[in-house]
């Protein structure tokens, strides 16, 4: 018994011109057989090239022991070689090398897990561990076929089963269960007897066989129970194998396993004017040479329920979204980021359909040009939703089936490219010439099939009708078929890496060439999310995309998160080697489930800037409209005005993202010991005050009262205020956030939000049962900064005139100026 595990880069991680050869981390050999490894040869020039592969072997043999081969430019090709372990040895190795790179297979003595076909039914979560589930003579041939390395997202106990034969000839040997990792924990047995444990998502296991357990050359049944209590989790890290001998096989390489050749840190540029973007090195950076770091959320008014809920509410979508915008850039708000649902607006055939979907975000477009506001667009959602043509392409293939489908291929390439051409009703501009979009993302989160979906389904359906998952699968499977046939080789799990990674490449590159025909020169990005696999990585590494988008949601949304220490979940960011010279954005990130928090929305600003991201966009921020009821996406609740607190900790993050240098380094401990407060430069966030703060020599902003947070640090004369509450400062009885800018030495500017009551829970807000109400009631304000004590304050806008009081006024929610 064989198998490839998955593919690393062995080399040069950041090189992107020459020759460079991938292997597998590790082949495993069970008897005296042999085993084929596939090696990769990837040719980043743009000439075709010709090298001698050698080979050299060490406790093994290997056939052949020299090839040469060529690969076209910018191509790709695997050659194999057969390898046969020494009887008396356990673990061996095979160098290929060339004139150009050299890579080391391991070659071990085992059984790998991820061949077999594994059983598995779930069980509910409150009930006793369910123990008699694990017993050798239990019957599972009912349960769900599973195939490892997997993921799922059901929150139940999952019990795993496989079927494995041990063989006589090991009886001498130490025999060990190796797993890569398990999201988040296990409990893990050998025919009814538990053998390990472990809790943590990302630990790699390794439990010892006790030999007495073990039915020597016949059938073994190991049973992973894993409880997954938030969100996606399972098997999910190869390898997963049985393993003969005291030697432990690598790991498919982790992010510090490999030096990645990055850039230092550099000046940040200034956001404005808009400006095109571009990628050097693995850093998007403005014309001038300087780095871009940009603070934003997502927001979808024409799209989905948000305009669903609008229509219903009868306002008007135009002034509200102005009203909107007014918010989002007191707040900050650089950069808008939008993954369109392309099934509103497009065909069967991926034609753009004008609609009022597009006519409102032509408007959406127009209004950031004109304010100074990046647009970073995704223009294939995938996702269906309330408005959507049943007929358009992409509801008319499984998520999977949009990166190897033919026709979802063409019509996907027909509609990128329409998309980018059309001219804006408002600004008489195609979308490629729009100044403010700055960067595009082919797909939101995209999804992969594996080695157990050829034959039977380990993908969990997302929506899609049942004939359509039926289809993608078979043409998954002929595709699968046909490639084998066309390299000459036999049905084997050993080269389905290779295949896969061959249909990423050609996918990405049929992206990336319908969006560079149009003439665009927006860098583009290609969503990490859902990555199954190291070919996948490499895939993307090696692909002409210049770009990677990640995300962040600590805690998950199944439960209200108020209260929980999520800290360590915000812990530095670590990107794969690999994926050095890709620029790196988060398409998406919150503190979802959450009423109250308000000290996160810094940490992953922290947690984002160490792994080096320069965009990075919240998911998603409420209208105004709408609000109230938090009825667009349940788990995610952000309003300037309905969610104060909430709303100025997400400032605070802006100003961290900003202020931190790429690549920061800091340590908030690990889920078994979390950090209760993370202090960056003039950051300061803190889990047990619910409170994060912001300084620097002109600027304070702080998420609540910051009482015992004032430091010595704080200035003595700042320009700008941001907060709620009381501080050193102001003195303000109100709960709406206030703003504060010293326009002269002798003004000020003040904007303060009306009070924001909680009366509902976030996560079950609906139309009936309201979540936030405000209120416009008069509070006393009092500027306590040494020298204005005989200030006066007038009314700016219309708004109600102050009433002095108490050394201050009592001001209604409204804007105003204070003068001395």
């Amino acid at each position: 018994m064989s198998v490839l595990a998955l593919l690393v880069l062995a080399a040069f991680p950041s090189e992107a011109t020459g020759v460079v050869l991938r292997a597998p981390v590790h082949a495993v050999v069970q008897a005296n057989d042999s085993v084929e490894v596939p090696f990769l040869v990837v040719n980043h020039g743009t000439s075709a090239e010709t090298i001698t592969l050698r080979f050299r072997p060490t406790n093994c043999s290997v056939e052949p022991d020299s090839m040469v081969i060529s690969v076209e430019g910018r191509g790709w090709r695997h050659v194999v070689a057969r390898c046969r372990l020494q009887e008396s040895a356990d673990t061996g190795t095979v160098v290929a090398d060339s004139d150009f790179s050299q890579v080391s297979v391991s070659v071990v003595r085992g059984i790998d897990l991820t061949t077999l076909l594994w059983k598995q039914t779930f069980v509910v979560r409150e009930t006793p561990a369910a123990v008699e589930l694990a017993q050798a003579d239990l019957d599972d041939r009912s349960w769900r076929d599973l195939r490892v390395p997997a993921l799922w997202g059901d929150n139940r106990y999952a019990w795993c089963r496989v079927h494995v034969t041990i063989p006589v000839a090991w009886r001498t040997r130490t025999v060990r269960l190796h797993m890569g990792a398990v999201d988040d924990n296990d409990v893990t047995y050998l025919n009814g007897t538990e053998i390990g444990r472990t809790s943590g998502w990302d630990i790699p296991r390794i439990y010892t066989l006790p030999p007495e357990l073990v039915h020597w050359g016949k059938d073994n049944v190991l049973t992973v129970m894993v409880d997954n209590p938030t969100y996606g989790g399972g098997i999910h890290k190869a390898p997963v194998m049985l393993l003969a001998g005291d030697n432990v096989p690598p790991t498919s390489a982790p992010a510090s396993a490999v030096p990645a050749r990055r850039p230092a840190s550099g000046r940040v540029g200034s956001a404005l004017p808009l400006r095109p973007m571009h990628v050097s090195d693995g850093v998007l950076r403005y014309p001038d040479g300087s780095e871009v770091a940009l603070w934003g959320v997502n927001i979808y008014p024409q799209s989905w329920y948000q305009f669903e809920n609008t229509g219903r509410l009868k306002v008007n979508r135009k002034k509200v979204l102005v009203q909107d915008l007014d918010h989002l850039q007191q707040m900050g708000v650089q950069v808008i980021r939008m993954h369109i649902f392309d099934r509103e607006i497009s065909d069967a055939d991926g034609n753009i359909q004008d609609n009022e979907h597009l006519e409102l975000l032509d408007y959406l477009v127009a209004q950031c040009g004109r304010r100074g506001i990046y647009l970073y667009l995704t223009p294939i959602a995938w996702w269906g939703g309330p408005n959507e043509n049943p007929s358009s392409f992409s509801a008319q293939t499984s998520k999977p089936g949009m990166m190897f489908v033919p026709h979802a291929l063409d019509a996907a390439a027909n509609y990128l490219a329409q998309f980018l051409t059309r001219k804006n009703r408002y600004t008489g501009r195609a979308y490629k010439d729009e100044p403010s979009l700055c960067v595009l993302e082919i797909m939101n989160e995209p999804a992969y099939l594996l080695y157990g979906d050829l034959y039977g389904s380990g993908y969990q359906p997302q929506g899609e009708k049942p004939e359509v998952l039926e289809r993608d699968h078979r043409v998954f499977r002929e595709q699968w078929e046909a490639w084998l046939r066309a390299e000459g080789l036999e049905e084997s799990a050993t080269y389905f890496p290779l295949f896969r990674y061959s249909l990423m490449r050609r996918y990405l590159r049929k992206m990336v060439a319908a969006i560079r025909s149009t003439g665009a020169r927006q860098p583009v990005a290609c969503s990490y999310f859902g990555v199954n696999g190291d070919d996948i990585t490499q895939a993307i590494a090696d692909s002409e995309v210049e770009a990677i988008t990640v995300s962040a949601y600590p805690g998950g949304w199944e439960r209200v998160n108020d209260g929980r220490n999520l800290l360590a979940e915000a812990a530095p960011l670590r990107v794969d080697a690999r994926l050095a010279t890709k620029a790196r954005l988060a398409y998406e990130f919150d503190t979802p489930a959450t009423n109250v928090s308000c000290y996160l929305y810094p940490a992953l600003a922290a947690h984002f800037r160490a792994g080096e991201v320069q965009i990075a966009c919240q998911f998603q921020y409420d209208s105004i409209a709408t609000a109230r009821w938090n009825t667009d996406w349940s788990p995610h609740w952000l309003n300037w005005h309905y969610t104060p607190s909430k709303a100025v900790s997400f400032m605070i993050g802006g100003e961290a993202f900003r202020s931190l240098p790429r690549g920061v380094r800091y340590d908030v401990g690990d889920w078994r010991a979390p950090a209760t407060s993370l202090q960056l430069g003039g950051l300061y966030t803190s889990f047990t005050a619910n409170n994060c703060t912001f300084t620097s020599a002109t600027k304070v902003l702080y998420a609540r009262s910051p009482g015992a947070l004032q430091g010595k640090n704080w200035p003595a004369s700042p320009v700008r205020i941001v907060g709620t509450g009381s501080s050193r400062y102001v003195d303000y009885g109100g709960t709406g956030a206030y703003i504060l800018e010293r326009a002269t030495d002798r003004r000020w500017i003040v904007q303060v939000n009306p009070d924001a009551h909680l009366v509902g829970n976030s996560l079950v807000g609906s139309f009936e049962h309201p979540v936030g109400e405000l209120e416009y009631r008069r509070h006393l304000f009092r500027l306590l900064l040494p020298g204005w004590q005989k200030a006066r304050c007038r009314a700016l806008d219309g708004s109600p005139a102050p009433v002095p009081a108490g050394g201050g006024w009592l001001l209604v929610p409204g804007r105003y100026e204070i003068v001395r």
